[in-house]
C-alpha cells in the first residue's frame, strides 16, 4: 500500500511539473503543491525504509485515504460513462463523416476520461473550450481530470466559474464539495460539507452527492444518523448493482454501533 502512495506522489510530482511548465499553475499553486507533495513523499518513504515506523492513527488515515481514491475513482468512472453515453443521438452512426462539434468532441474526451488517459482527454476537453468556453459540462469534465491528476486548485477554479452562471448545478457542487472535504484544513473543510449540503438540499435523483455526504458524515463527523440517512437516500436512487450490497452493510454496522452506544 506505502508503494502504490509513493508511486502516486512521484507521479503527482512529474505532473506538476508538466503543467506549470505548460502555465497551467501560478507561482503560488506550483510552490504550495510542490511542497505538499514533497512532504507527503517525504513522509512515506520514511516509513517504506524503517526510518519511522507508522503509528495505528497514520494507517488508519492511509487506509482512508486509499478507500476515498477508489470509491472517488469508481464513481467518476460511472459518471464518465453515463455522460459519454448520453452525449451521441439515438441512431446516430459511430462512423462515416466526423462531427467535429464542440460537443462530439467532448464526447471524445469523456471516452478518453473514462478509459483513464487523461492527458489525452485534457488535451480534447481544452480544444472544445477554446472553442465553446462557457460549455458547463466541459468544464466540470476539465475540473474531473485535474482532480484525477492531483491538481485540486484548478479544478475548484473551473468548478467556480460554473457555478458562477449555474450556482444549482449539482455535478459542480457535488464535485467542489468533496476535492474540498479532503484537504486537511479546517476551514476548507468546512467549505467542502457547505457545497455537499447545498447539493443535497437540491434533492437530486442521483445518488454520488448522498454518497459522497454520508462518507463524510461518517468518517470525519462520527454522526452515524446522518450517514445512514444519506446512504439510504442514495439506495433510493438506484446506484450500481455491485455498490448497493456495500452501502447495506455499512448502514448495517453503523446501526448496530448505534445500539451499542445506546445500551
Amino acid at each position: 500500500m506505502l508503494s502504490e502512495e509513493q508511486e502516486f506522489l512521484l507521479r503527482s510530482l512529474d505532473d506538476l511539473e508538466i503543467e506549470y511548465s505548460n502555465g497551467d499553475l501560478s507561482d503560488e499553486e506550483y510552490v504550495t503543491l510542490k511542497n505538499d507533495y514533497t512532504h507527503r513523499l517525504a513522509a512515506v518513504t520514511r516509513i517504506v525504509t524503517g526510518s519511522e515506523a507508522a503509528s495505528p492513527i497514520q494507517k488508519q488515515k492511509r487506509y482512508l485515504w486509499w478507500v476515498t481514491a477508489i470509491v472517488f475513482v469508481g464513481i467518476s468512472a460511472g459518471y464518465a460513462v453515463a455522460q459519454f453515453s448520453g452525449l451521441r443521438a439515438p441512431g446516430e452512426p459511430l462512423s462515416g463523416e466526423i462531427d467535429r462539434s464542440p460537443r462530439n468532441r467532448l464526447a471524445d474526451a469523456q471516452r478518453l476520461f473514462f478509459v483513464d488517459d487523461m492527458q489525452a482527454a485534457r488535451g480534447v476537453v481544452e480544444e472544445v473550450l477554446r472553442d465553446a468556453p462557457g460549455m458547463t459540462e466541459a468544464l466540470v469534465l476539465s475540473a474531473q481530470i485535474h482532480e484525477r491528476m492531483a491538481n485540486p486548485l484548478a479544478a475548484v477554479r473551473q468548478l467556480d466559474e460554473v457555478l458562477q452562471t449555474e450556482p444549482a448545478n449539482i455535478d459542480a457542487l457535488t464535485l467542489r464539495g468533496w476535492i474540498l472535504v479532503r484537504i486537511d484544513d479546517p476551514g476548507v473543510r468546512e467549505e467542502g460539507v457547505r457545497s455537499l449540503d447545498q447539493a443535497v438540499s437540491l434533492q437530486p435523483d442521483v445518488y454520488d452527492p448522498y454518497i459522497f455526504r454520508g462518507f463524510v458524515a461518517r468518517e470525519l463527523e462520527r454522526d452515524f444518523d446522518l450517514a445512514i440517512r444519506m446512504y439510504e437516500m442514495a439506495l433510493d436512487r438506484d446506484p450500481p448493482d455491485a455498490m448497493q450490497p456495500e452501502l447495506n452493510r455499512i448502514i448495517e454496522e453503523m446501526n448496530s454501533e448505534l445500539d451499542r452506544a445506546s445500551d
